[in-house]
């Protein structure tokens, strides 16, 4: 087992495909100048969230925890990529009110209050994720996806967002298939043929920095020929020393150093993004058919992003030159600014 932080307070970064130890109490957190932190300004720094985007034949759905040390946020969405039309129940309440335990290897999410309710546990021990939401009337999930480490999900841990002072550790993978599984919404099922469906999942935790920027994008389906597929890429992030890109293809997983999206600025939906690596590997184009974001600006906490659902078109490509042509595949993009 990978122990996170080791003597004198030594973070062990890397990309670890293993058991970790998060023992996050024995990582001494520091001032910009180097002042030990206190009690509350750690309480503050820590956080955590775990996100899982449901990808099917024209929909997405997903569901989220946050947990900050001032405020903890839970919500579900729907997007049904045919007729444009987008849904989300998204509740703030006391971080004490969520269940977040920081442990990346057995983890039970839970929260229930003002009408919503979601449980999110994963064990690699068990090989299992699974998940029970419910937000209101109108959309309920229950399912069950195997996934522990032959799944060879990316684990990597790095600066936060390049502070020394920091340290975030993030776990992706994708596609995840679902063993059983349930999409209501609106009273009408949607994950119908469940080969046709499949999940992207991230578990981040650490102490974060205060500004924390990045462009993020997911992807996830089964080829035509049944090969599973998915991609997870991330820039002005945590890939400082270790990059959150790879993609998955049969199972097999292919980690990549830095990913360049290529979009307009002024309007992200006006034009197909570029995604893209500089030695070929990576060559998509994501088409935007819906969007959620969120504009939050308080005291102690600003937050700017759009996150969007859309179509991917393009290839993959292995170290071998083999390629895997990939054609309008579910996924999601997303720009995220924030001060927490």
């Amino acid at each position: 087992m990978h122990t996170l932080i080791g003597e004198n307070g030594k973070v062990g970064y890397g990309c670890l495909d293993g058991p970790v130890r998060f023992n996050h109490e024995a990582f001494p957190l520091r001032t910009f100048f180097g002042r030990k932190a206190g009690a509350l300004r750690r309480r503050m720094a820590l956080g955590a969230f775990s996100y899982l985007g449901i990808l099917g034949d024209g929909f997405v759905a997903g569901l989220a925890a946050v947990r900050l040390g001032y405020v903890a946020n839970v919500f579900g969405f729907f997007f049904d990529s045919g007729t444009g039309a987008y849904w989300e129940r998204s509740v703030k309440d006391r971080p004490g009110r969520l269940v977040f335990p920081l442990d990346p290897d057995a983890c039970a999410i839970h929260y229930e209050s003002r009408g919503c309710g979601l449980d999110l546990a994963k064990s690699h021990d068990r090989e299992r994720l699974e998940v029970e939401a419910r937000f209101g009337e109108r959309l309920v999930v229950k399912g069950l996806f195997p996934y522990g480490f032959r799944h060879h999900p990316l684990r990597v841990v790095n600066p936060s967002c390049g502070d020394p002072n920091r340290f975030t550790f993030t776990e992706k993978c994708a596609p995840l298939l679902p063993e059983a599984l349930s999409v209501t919404f609106d009273g009408v099922e949607r994950a119908g043929d469940l080969g046709r469906v499949a999940a992207v999942y991230d578990w981040s935790a650490g102490f974060f920095n205060r500004n924390s920027n990045w462009l993020w994008s997911a992807l996830a389906g089964v080829l035509p020929d049944g090969t599973p597929v998915g991609a997870n890429f991330a820039a002005l992030v945590n890939e400082s020393f270790y990059p959150e890109n790879a993609f998955w293809v049969g199972g097999k997983r292919i980690r990549l150093a830095q990913v360049v999206f290529d979009y307009d600025p002024e309007d992200p939906r006006r034009e197909d993004w570029r995604i893209f690596t500089e030695d070929g590997q990576v060559e998509l184009r994501f088409r935007p058919l819906g969007e959620r974001g969120e504009r939050t600006r308080l005291p102690f906490l600003k937050v700017n992003f759009r996150q969007f659902f859309g179509e991917y078109t393009g290839w993959l490509r292995d170290p071998g030159g083999r390629s895997v042509r990939l054609e309008r595949l579910m996924g999601v993009a997303e720009i995220h600014l924030s001060v927490w």
